[in-house]
């Protein structure tokens, strides 16, 4: 008799395990955006500028490095690893960029995976 008890015990903890509840379920980020313009950009990745700052057309002549310190908060570095069309992505022209993870660094930098001219 206690073996049956036992059984039964284990089969229903196994049941209640292989439930199907959301959060059992495997997570892929949602994708992100953003929209300003491309100040840079190379073979392997461009500097953003955010939110609805427009750059002055010196800053086009600047580097990497001072771009960074004259915007701070306001530059993205994006990786172009994951578009086929790169050619496309102009500098100097206001962008949609989309993403899934803004990676947490100084500045912040993000993979897009696709992108809008505006």
């Amino acid at each position: 008799m206690h073996k049956i008890a036992i059984l039964v015990l284990a089969f229903f903890a196994f049941i209640s395990g292989c439930n199907d509840k959301e959060e059992n379920k495997i997570k892929t980020p949602k994708m992100q955006n953003l929209v300003g313009f491309i100040l840079i950009k190379d073979e392997k990745s461009a500097i953003f500028l955010e939110g609805k700052h427009t750059p002055d057309k010196e800053d086009f002549q600047l580097s990497q490095d001072r771009l960074i310190k004259k915007y701070k908060s306001h530059v993205v570095i994006l990786g172009l690893s994951q578009i086929e069309n790169k050619e496309d992505l102009v500098t100097g022209k206001k962008m949609k960029v989309w993403f899934n993870t803004l990676k947490e660094s100084e500045p912040p930098k993000a993979t897009i995976k696709k992108f809008k001219r505006l």
